[in-house]
């Protein structure tokens, strides 16, 4: 493991959302190292609005700085004042202000050259606000690939993300298609597929969700963001064919590009979409499941995808159907993939009569090697090669 860095990831969601590959890296990195976790800049006309409907004073406008969220693991939020965007004079001085404030809330806890890691294409402006002893670009996803992008938005992305690839000493991607998609031949790259908490899931009593206590089994679960990137056409089928399961979805829901489907899907009574629970409260959730779904559309996102939940459903001991996606595919041994509605109602039901304690055991040995803690040590041994081949001065 790594030891005695700073670093400061910058992340493109709060740290109190649900639980992502950042937040398990940072929170185990922190135990021998220091972690600052960079919250989500403001935007000028986010804040603007705001303060328009009072939801906070003007004297709040220079809230934020670093918050302690355990030992050696800190967030920080920039102030108000220094939020991106507006005219060009203006951004030059709020950026400046950006940097400073940041330099000086790490120069508080002795960190002066971190270890600086961005993950999306818009933090572009933020790659020289600090003196990078590293500099590390986490691509998670293909963000060139999600849905709501313009075609000029996606020029612009396209092009921050080569200059973030070309500022970088180190690439990590989550999937051998990202790697190949973004950095084919590029010695910077480096593959850190996504993982599991197996320990949450062995080494804790079972406790069920008291939520879904009282729903009729069996329950064929999902965990995770509940937007585009599922096939909620094939979920209402199957909800509609099959009365007699319990389809639940536990996530944050993105309505976007597919409000309609959500609406439709929520009036089915054998589903419910609940709202996203605390990181420790998962495998409560993903235990109480009968059956662990991936239904994901393939779509050029998916393809790119790690999944999450394949890790946590099989550490669970879970049958598992899943869309035919790469991030599912490398189990193939361990659960069953489906394509069209025929195929997802037969690999269902066959995974619910053969769920025995011989195939939860198998299940379990199949993630032993794809655990955090296997995960961060390969981090350790990138990062370490990073530096000692790092010239800059």
């Amino acid at each position: 493991m790594i030891r005695g860095e700073t670093f400061v990831y910058y992340g493109p969601e709060p740290w109190q959302s649900m639980w992502r590959n950042r937040h398990q890296l940072l929170s185990r990195l922190a135990r021998t190292n220091r972690a600052v976790y960079v919250e989500p800049r403001p935007y000028v006309d986010e804040v603007i609005n705001r303060l328009r409907r009072r939801e906070f004073g003007w004297a709040e406008l220079a809230a934020g700085g670093l918050l302690p969220e355990a030992e050696n693991l800190w967030i920080y939020r920039v102030p108000r004042y220094a939020a991106l965007g507006g005219p060009p004079p203006m951004r030059a001085v709020t950026h400046a202000l950006r940097r400073g404030h940041l330099r000086r809330a790490l120069a508080h806890i002795g960190a002066v050259r971190p270890i600086v890691w961005l993950s999306t294409p818009t933090q572009l402006d933020a790659r020289f606000d600090l003196p990078a002893l590293l500099r590390v670009y986490h691509i998670v996803d293909d963000y060139l690939a999600y849905h709501d992008l313009s075609d000029a938005q996606q020029v612009a992305w396209a092009r921050k993300e080569h200059d973030l690839i070309d500022w970088a000493d180190l690439v990590i991607a989550v999937s051998p298609e990202l790697m190949a998609s973004k950095g084919a031949g590029n010695r910077k790259f480096r593959l850190l597929p996504n993982a599991v908490d197996a320990a949450a899931y062995r080494e804790r009593p079972v406790r069920e969700a008291p939520v879904l206590a009282e729903l009729p089994r069996p329950i064929l679960g999902y965990i995770g963001l509940i937007s585009v990137r599922l096939d909620l056409a094939l979920l209402d089928a199957l909800a509609v064919a099959h009365p007699e399961w319990t389809l639940v979805l536990v996530g944050a829901i993105a309505r976007s590009g597919c409000g309609e489907l959500l609406d439709r899907l929520g009036t089915r009574p054998n589903v419910h979409l609940l709202p996203p629970v605390p990181a420790n409260e998962v495998p409560d959730y993903v235990r109480a499941f009968d059956m662990g779904l991936v239904p994901y559309r393939v779509t050029r996102e998916t393809i790119h995808a790690s999944p999450l939940k394949v890790y946590e459903y099989l550490a669970a001991g879970l049958p598992v159907v899943a869309a035919d996606v790469p991030g599912a595919r490398q189990f193939v041994d361990v659960l069953a993939m489906a394509s069209a509605l025929p195929e997802w109602e037969a690999a269902i039901a066959a995974g619910l009569a053969q769920h025995t304690p011989e195939m939860s055991t198998a299940r379990r040995r199949a993630i032993v090697a794809h655990t955090w803690e296997a995960r961060v040590e390969t981090l350790s041994d990138y990062l370490t090669e990073a530096l000692a081949g790092n010239t800059r001065p």
